[in-house]
């Protein structure tokens, strides 16, 4: 096992910025918490998953803190999802040159790819922080009240209890969010958004092939954009708001 331990200098909320490009992503802003801090594990107590939380490094610089874990080329991810290959065009499952998986047992061609367990970050983040996360696949949950959430990947998901403001970019990852209450942008190629109860300003959500799943409540002001090429699209309780939804292809309907 290796982990790593980087605090906050000071008290207070903070800005947090984390770069981690695969595993997982566990954040809690805790109400009782003063001191933000980020653990980095992983069950490997050396190699190519171990050397990337041993050479994880982390900047602040007043309210604004980073950590950086340096990515992994060329190796195999073990655990309870099955068995992925990264390489550094990003991250596959199943058989890619080389290398042929069946039913999550390599049968050939790893010889020379190590088999590495998954990172995890684990975030505690006092009340009124903000974060942004950069990753390839790395899945992110959210709990407690974030101020603003960024969210960047190719493949990784999210989930977020409470965002007062949320930006997420994703290619194939699926966007749960219990609560926003403020301006939400979302970008999705195929993955699903679901925002459960949406008391915004704004709200921007497209999708090429991902279905859409928005309900707004009467707190919610201005205007909602929910489009899919193909993907069905529902927006609820946005009687009082400027609603527009499309889709080329599939269902759309505000009620």
């Amino acid at each position: 096992m290796t982990e790593r331990l980087f605090k906050a200098e000071g008290r207070g909320p903070i800005v947090l910025g984390l770069s981690l490009s695969l595993g997982k992503v566990l954040v809690s802003v805790d109400p009782t918490v003063s001191q933000a801090e980020v653990m980095l594990h992983t069950e490997d107590a050396s190699g190519p998953g171990a050397d990337a939380v041993l050479g994880a490094r982390v900047q602040q610089d007043g309210r604004v803190m980073s950590v950086v874990v340096p990515e992994i080329a060329n190796a195999m991810v073990g655990g309870g999802g099955g068995m992925h290959i990264v390489q550094n065009f990003g991250t596959v499952t199943g058989s890619v040159t080389g290398v042929t998986i069946v039913n999550g047992r390599v049968i050939s061609g790893a010889a020379a790819m190590p088999t590495i367990q998954p990172l995890k970050a684990v975030v505690i983040l006092p009340p009124g922080s903000s974060l942004a996360v950069v990753t390839t696949s790395a899945d992110a949950v959210v709990a407690g009240e974030i101020e603003r959430l960024e969210f960047r990947s190719v493949s990784g998901a999210v989930a977020v209890e409470n965002a007062r403001s949320l930006t997420v970019d994703t290619t194939s990852g699926r966007v749960r969010v219990d609560r926003v209450t403020g301006e939400a942008a979302i970008r999705s190629i195929s993955g699903s958004t679901t925002i459960h109860s949406y008391s915004g300003t704004s709200a921007s959500v497209t999708s090429t092939s991902g279905a859409i799943s928005m309900t707004a409540t009467p707190q919610a002001t201005g205007y909602i954009r929910a489009e899919s090429v193909s993907g069905d699209v529902r927006v609820t309780g946005g009687h009082h708001l400027s609603v527009r939804v499309h889709s080329l292809s599939g269902y759309a309907r505000a009620s």
